[in-house]
């Protein structure tokens, strides 16, 4: 669900694609797994102007906006909501992931791109997932592992729920299924936490982060954290309160 997932994309696609019949691309907020997982990217190309979204376009090396329509880092909970351990974090970007920082905790992500990393690469998706209209991510750190939380904004309650509902049906059909000996699971211990909430692990023995999703009225919100296993049950129903707004 991240970028650094979404940079890796092409090539583990391809890969992938050889071993088994897969379909569709992996989460949001922007982890570096070994498998492209939520938080892909393609290979910088030629520069090109920001979308209308805010968010750069592919391949380009424009500077994120620091908001996407109606979203800000306001709707995010402030570190000392979430706890404990909890720090902004400012991403500087970089040529090799194809986009620049823009010296803050907030960058607009493109819309497709939360659909494209929402399951693992290798994953099957049998129905399209909506894609928001508007989509934000704000970095943190917990305990010095990095987190990074995005918020998509679709155009009603309905169709996030159908993000939602689409996204936990993937992930639950994908537990347990190997992308490679070198990767591993792509998804295991899917749970809910709560009402409208899945908690996740996403490759957790080749490149182990945690993800929690969120369905909030007409967003959802997807947070990804690195490590095998960095919240517990207590902290995880804790965030998926504090990402409530």
């Amino acid at each position: 669900m991240t970028r650094g997932q979404a940079r890796l994309g092409t090539a583990a696609a391809a890969s992938l694609l050889v071993l088994s019949a897969c379909s569709g691309p992996e989460p949001a907020a922007r982890p570096r797994p070994a498998e492209p997982t939520a938080s892909t990217r393609s290979a910088p190309a030629a520069t090109v102007t920001a979308s209308p979204t805010g968010a750069p376009s592919a391949g380009s090396l424009d500077e994120p906006a620091t908001t996407s329509g109606p979203l800000s880092r306001r709707s995010f909970p402030t570190p000392r909501r979430l706890g404990a351990g909890w720090r902004y974090a400012v991403d500087p970007g970089s040529a090799e992931e194809g986009y620049a920082g823009n010296g803050t905790p907030a960058l607009a992500r493109r819309p497709q791109e939360i659909v494209q990393t929402a399951v693992p690469f290798g994953c099957d998706r049998p129905a399209a997932l909506p894609a928001p209209t508007h989509a934000l991510e704000v970095d943190y750190t917990f305990r010095g592992a990095r987190a990074v939380a995005v918020r998509g904004k679709f155009g009603d309650a309905a169709t996030a729920r159908t993000f939602f509902a689409g996204r936990s049906r993937d992930l639950r059909g994908c537990a347990g299924r190997s992308g490679s000996p070198a990767i591993g699971p792509l998804v295991a211990s899917v749970t809910a936490p709560a009402t409208d909430a899945l908690a996740s692990s996403r490759t957790p023995r080749s490149d182990p982060w945690r993800e929690v999703a969120v369905l909030d009225r007409d967003t959802v919100v997807l947070l990804a954290v690195q490590g095998a296993d960095p919240l517990t049950t207590v902290q995880t129903r804790r965030l998926v309160t504090a990402f409530r707004r």
